[in-house]
């Protein structure tokens, strides 16, 4: 099996796969646009929804952002580094890792998180090789 194959069978499934720690002789294509995925609060069903809709060969990167307002023109707050999904990865996984951060960000910014709704930024991504020249 192709190498990239087996990397997008286990993109963020056990661990959160942080686009920073891949190996730099994976090319990772990041040419499409950005998209929005709205949710309330860090919901496990949402954020399982959003796997579910992704097709078999499909990788998203996605940057978590939290927002009072739920408008990504307004002021906001990165909840962590950019990381990647596919259909096979673990919603809980994910889940938990936000709440995680979410934590963190609650001790150092201090505010109220009853009322904050999670945006994925994300876009389709394509792996292939870097042909190195010889």
């Amino acid at each position: 099996m192709n190498n990239i194959e087996n990397i997008k069978r286990y993109l963020s499934t056990s661990d959160i796969s942080f686009l920073i720690d891949f190996n730099k002789t994976i090319d990772i294509d990041k040419s499409n646009k950005y998209k929005y995925f709205k949710l309330f609060y860090i919901d496990l069903d949402g954020i399982t929804n959003f796997i579910d809709n992704l097709k078999n060969n499909e990788i998203c990167l996605i940057q978590p952002l939290i927002s009072v307002n739920c408008r990504y023109n307004d002021p906001y707050l990165t909840l962590s580094r950019q990381f990647l999904v596919s259909n096979n990865s673990n919603p809980k996984l994910i889940k938990d890792y936000l709440m995680g951060q979410l934590e963190i960000a609650k001790i150092d910014f201090g505010f109220d998180e009853s009322n904050l709704f999670l945006i994925f930024k994300y876009k389709l991504v394509n792996f292939d090789y870097k042909y190195m020249a010889s």
